[in-house]
């Protein structure tokens, strides 16, 4: 395609605005004044294709009333997944909605494995911190939720036993702690660190709901395939919520039910195996590692659009 300046496009463009002016006589103007030889094909993407704003795939999809939502759960940072970007980059175009349904960060230094050389819980805080603020970066129009997991009650029972004055300058969720910004200080080596404020929402509780889809992470769970689906569905329905879909984190497994007309799904986890959850347990299982795609037409969960991504 023969490339004009933006003198010959305004130029281009004032003779097309004449009544009568086809593209065939702009083209005939350009090569008289310019010397330019172009066809009408061109031309036609120079005056009414090449100022018009891009359309994005979000843009498409909300034409037809598609909207989509992305759920990752269980990343347990740091010892997640080294392909999260990579997931979110896979689907940044398209989604508009970010759900990490808890056990965001793993707190393992705080918990009661008492590990014998864990990591210093302020290089987890880092470490979540850093990985955040990447997805944040890819995308960064997009709306980001978080909420409560089992792990993340780690901060708060051991602030409760801490029992110290110092904790009414602290919120309960740890993820709280590192969305709003904090600092570490190496007293050692007289540095300071600051992490900045980050666009997450945070969720206190242990579900959300988003459309007429729930995402949970449920601190009981069944070993039966299938059965914290059904039991998620037992207790959204008995508790009188309007939804027709449960994701269930928690489990690292990956399994579906029906029942009361509504569909319900353990989504898997995006975490590395945890030695710690084995520990030579005969009623240990291999965790699946997996994500969810929501796709919504008008709102509404549509289910032979949306997908459960199972990762090797």
């Amino acid at each position: 395609m023969c490339k004009l300046t933006n003198k010959q496009i305004e130029f281009a463009k004032s003779m097309f605005d004449i009544d009568g002016n086809t593209y065939y006589d702009v083209c005939r103007e350009l090569e008289n004044k310019y010397g330019v030889v172009i066809n009408p094909e061109s031309l036609r993407y120079y005056i009414t294709r090449k100022d018009k704003p891009k359309v994005t795939l979000k843009d498409k999809l909300a034409i037809d009333g598609i909207s989509k939502m992305l759920v990752l759960s269980d990343l347990h940072v740091p010892y997640h997944r080294d392909d999260i970007l990579d997931i979110i980059k896979k689907h940044a175009e398209e989604i508009e909605v970010l759900v990490l349904g808890g056990d965001v960060i793993d707190c393992y230094s705080i918990s009661s494995f008492k590990p014998l050389e864990p990591k210093p819980l302020i290089t987890e805080m880092a470490n979540c911190h850093r990985l955040l603020k990447d997805i944040q970066n890819i995308i960064p129009n997009v709306r980001k939720i978080i909420i409560k997991g089992n792990h993340e009650e780690r901060w708060a029972k051991y602030m409760s036993n801490m029992s110290s004055e110092v904790n009414k300058l602290h919120s309960d969720n740890i993820m709280r702690e590192i969305v709003k910004g904090f600092e570490s200080h190496d007293r050692q080596a007289g540095t300071i660190t600051t992490y900045e404020q980050l666009d997450y929402e945070i969720i206190d509780t242990w579900y959300c709901q988003v459309n007429d889809v729930i995402v949970c992470h449920p601190i009981t769970f069944s070993r039966v395939a299938g059965k914290t689906s059904e039991m998620a569905l037992n207790y959204f329905v008995e508790g009188g919520f309007d939804f027709n879909v449960a994701l269930v984190a928690h489990t690292h497994k990956a399994s579906s039910c029906y029942k009361y007309g509504k569909y319900a799904a353990e989504i898997g986890c995006t975490c590395k195996p945890q030695e710690y959850a084995n520990k030579d347990k005969l009623t240990y299982t291999q965790q699946i590692n997996g994500y969810f795609l929501a796709t919504f037409k008008d709102n509404k969960f549509d289910i032979n659009h949306s997908r459960n991504y199972i990762l090797q």
